[in-house]
């Protein structure tokens, strides 16, 4: 009952509504119509007209002394252009009688109201000079409105401009008022037009068929002329029948383009049959990732002979490459592409495929299109085609070089591990310096770079993506291939679980950083490093750090001239690559903004001094990688992140959003534009282990001294020798010469209080002298009694000058011999040389 009474509601609502309309229809052109009967029945000797002194009585007006009144007041104010008005009335009545609406009623009016104006305008005009014409009328020539305009335009415009800009006022509101009916007129025109040029051209290209061609173009042009004849009435219809028949028209249209398409697809090319199907894949090649798959042995490895009983981690502490990957993907691969050509075909596209290369985690099909298919049509069906294949998503390869085909890059069902042990067999790193074993691309290729070309590297992705196993990849490329005398590592990790697995092996320039602020202050220091460098292979006249290490001792002493054993002590040998191998770049930018410059300057100088920097970072952030940080790094590695437009942070263009996580990734050399998709070599953290530990037993670190008495510019304040405590100089002596530094020996030895004791210690510690507090383990003491001397007799000395020393540096200086002879101060160098 309750529906039914909303029911009958609802219809008496609707039929009320509909009644309202016709009645106020009904009123509306009953106005209309008296208004235009007053205007044409207008007579100047009717009231209130001041064209004569009497008056008609009873006014000759068809409808009286109210029709006599609108009518003068009509054209009074607006004057001839009111029948523009009255038209566009009329015209508004006739659609709503068709049930038709007006879109934009309001607009409308505003346009008709600028064309009555401008109409009115242009009787003011020819009125002023005609007045014949104007003194028919009541009032000023045109209506006041029209006649307060043109004066004013004329004034500012004469007459000419003036009756250019009515115009266009004309062109203006008809365009507004009337739009479809104004476009509709040059089409006719057009229309009208055609024929002869038809007409002619048939007559020109084929003179013994001009009878025919001349009717074929008649015919044509009639029908043509039919159609836009039939576009005109259709446009005079309101917006809502209007919307419905252009849906209906689209989809028409489609569905005809859907058969064509399918026609064409019948016509070049057959669809095969399940079992014919099935034979072709049968007969493509298929490349497996395993076909490649070799153990690597120790003597496969480029490396530089061993010195000083330095020995090289064995292969065998690495784990071995799986082995019966082939037999369960090549059936897969097959069954697959026969999958894809079908997916294909439904969505109307003429393909098949030519070749297959399955990766270790996804398969490149390369897929032959039909002459003028094109790629964007594939593109538009991906997640249409992934569905069908079951996949999480495809990729479309646009372009492959050497190739007229597209590749569909589809992730495999079972997914290969792939080893460290066997991408460094095959010579795949012969002639490279710093050779990094990334893993396999998309056809199974070993993915083999060199650091030294790239020269600097950033790495990004989200947590569990791969970065950090990328990284300890990188390390592990190295220790295989690298003496600690070739290769220095800075390692700079502030969650401290990631590359601490490292912190015993002789590569090791400090102890793993785990603060950001050192991290700053170390990159700070790699920029002195890297100008102290580019002063030695100016002294040395070389161009870069290979050239340096080419020269003999004798040719090094020679341009150093270095003459006593002393000087010739101080020349550097050779100096080992130095690569500062940072975590989370995201959390040192947020915590010190300087860095970005610091950062800047090495990527663009350091190549040649053999310095190289690696970053990675999990928010690839525009206010992480800067602009100037993204030029200055061309190599970049993105594995699997958060949104496209990370991804076009990271590697200019989308595509890391779509990667699968694990190790999957994209790689961009700066050697060329086109991405690479590999998927990255694992190393288990009990391969590490077993490598870090059989290296610890056969060398130490030897840390360079000035990062182990570094310290933040920050720590640095109140260091000024000014205020030490007066018993420093004795605390130190005391420290140095018991080997150890601890509050309590001080306070045996000096006799001073705890808190007295503690604050010397803290002075040394900030000084560089003793390193950092490690629980109930005593202090280690950094610098010898002979450096401390040095230290004091250049601190007295920079005293005497006025110079400032700052004491958060700690380094040691020495002696350094330049080519003219003169010496002059440098920070020691370790074991590793500069």
């Amino acid at each position: 009952m309750g529906r039914e009474a909303v029911s009958v509601r609802k219809d008496d609502e609707l039929a009320t509504a509909a009644l309202v309309r016709r009645v106020s229809w009904v009123a509306a052109a009953g106005l209309w119509l008296f208004l235009t009967v007053a205007m044409a029945s207008f007579d100047t000797a009717d009231w209130p007209s001041r064209a004569v002194a009497v008056h008609n009585d009873p006014p000759s007006n068809l409808c009286g002394p109210v029709g006599a009144l609108l009518a003068w007041w009509s054209y009074a104010v607006i004057g001839v252009g009111a029948w523009v008005i009255l038209a566009g009335i009329a015209g508004y009545l006739v659609l709503r009688a068709g049930a038709r609406a007006v879109g934009h009623p309001f607009v409308r009016a505003a346009g008709l109201l600028l064309m009555a104006l401008a109409v009115s305008g242009f009787h003011g005009l020819f009125a002023a000079r005609f007045e014949a014409i104007g003194g028919i009328l009541p009032g000023t020539p045109g209506g006041l409105l029209a006649f307060a305009a043109v004066n004013e335009l004329t004034a500012r415009f004469s007459d000419v401009g003036t009756l250019l800009l009515l115009t266009a006022a004309l062109a203006v509101g008809a365009v507004v008022a009337v739009d479809r009916l104004v476009m509709a007129i040059p089409a006719a025109l057009a229309a009208t037009l055609r024929p002869l040029g038809r007409l002619r051209q048939a007559l020109v290209l084929r003179p013994e068929k001009s009878t025919r061609a001349a009717r074929l173009v008649a015919q044509t042009d009639h029908n043509e002329l039919e159609e836009d004849d039939a576009e005109y009435e259709d446009d005079q219809e309101s917006e809502d029948d209007a919307k419905y028949e252009d849906e209906e028209e689209e989809y028409e249209d489609q569905e005809d383009e859907e058969e064509e398409e399918e026609e064409e697809l019948e016509t070049a090319r057959p669809r095969l049959g399940a079992a014919e199907l099935r034979a072709k894949i049968a007969k493509l090649p298929v490349r497996l990732s395993s076909n490649t798959t070799s153990v690597a042995r120790d003597e496969d490895i480029p490396r530089e002979p061993s010195f000083e009983g330095y020995t090289f981690p064995s292969l065998d502490l690495l784990s071995d490459p799986e082995t019966n990957y082939s037999e369960k993907m090549e059936a897969y691969v097959r069954k697959q592409a026969a999958q894809l050509e079908e997916a294909l075909s439904t969505y109307h596209i003429a393909g098949e495929v030519v070749a297959i290369e399955s990766g270790p985690v996804v398969t490149l099909y390369s897929v032959q299109l039909q002459a003028g298919t094109k790629v964007a049509k594939v593109q538009a069906v991906a997640s249409d085609v992934a569905r069908a294949l079951r996949a999480q998503n495809i990729r479309i390869v646009p372009n492959m070089v050497g190739k007229t085909s597209v590749g569909i890059e589809v992730p495999n069902i079972y997914k290969e591990r792939v080893r460290l042990k066997e991408l460094m067999s095959g010579g795949h790193a012969e002639g490279m310096v710093l050779p990094m074993f990334l893993g396999k691309d998309a056809a199974g290729e070993p993915l083999v770079a060199d650091l030294t070309r790239m020269p600097h590297m950033l790495i990004a992705g989200t947590t569990g993506s791969g970065k950090s196993v990328c990284m300890n990849t990188i390390i592990m490329s190295w220790l295989y291939t690298k003496r600690p005398d070739e290769l220095k590592l800075i390692l700079v990790d502030p969650k401290m679980v990631e590359l601490s697995q490292f912190q015993d092996i002789p590569h090791l320039m400090c102890p793993v950083v785990t603060e950001t602020a050192k991290a700053a202050a170390i990159i700070e220091w790699g920029v002195q490093r890297m100008e102290e460098r580019y002063s030695l292979l100016s002294e040395a006249s070389v161009r870069d750090i290979t050239g340096y290490n080419k020269l003999t001792e004798d040719e090094l002493y020679e341009r150093f001239e270095a003459t006593t054993d002393q000087e010739k002590a101080r020349v550097p040998k050779k100096l080992p690559h130095i690569v500062f191998i940072i975590d989370e770049l995201a959390d040192l930018m947020m915590q010190h903004g300087e860095v970005e410059r610091l950062i800047v300057r090495i990527a663009q100088k350091a190549r040649a001094v053999g310095i190289h920097l690696m970053f990675a970072t999990q928010r690839p952030q525009a206010n992480v990688v800067t602009g100037l940080i993204k030029s200055n790094m061309p190599c970049r590695i993105s594995f699997k992140v958060s949104s496209g437009m990370d991804s076009r942070i990271v590697l200019d263009q989308k595509g890391a959003e779509l990667l699968l996580g694990q190790g999957d990734m994209l790689f961009l050399s700066p050697h060329s534009t086109e991405l690479i998709r590999a998927q990255g070599s694992l190393v288990t953290d009990q391969e590490i282990r077993r490598v870090t530990k059989f290296l610890a037993g056969v060398a130490q670190p030897t840390y360079e001294k000035t990062l182990l008495t570094l310290r933040p510019a920050s720590d640095g304040e109140g260091l000024a020798v000014a205020e030490r405590d007066p018993m420093f100089d004795e605390a130190v002596r005391t420290m140095i010469e018991s080997g150890r530094g601890s509050v309590s020996l001080l306070q045996r030895r000096l006799g001073v209080g705890y808190s007295r004791a503690s604050r010397l210690v803290d002075q040394m510690s900030l000084a560089g002298i003793v390193g950092d507090h490690k629980g109930s383990v005593a202090r280690e003491v950094l610098i010898t009694l002979d450096e401390w001397d040095q230290m004091r007799a250049m601190e007295e000395s920079a005293e005497a000058s006025g110079e400032v020393i700052d004491e958060a540096d700690g380094s040691v200086p020495v002696v350094e011999t330049t080519r003219a002879g003169v010496t002059k101060n440098r920070p020691r160098a370790s074991s590793a040389q500069t």
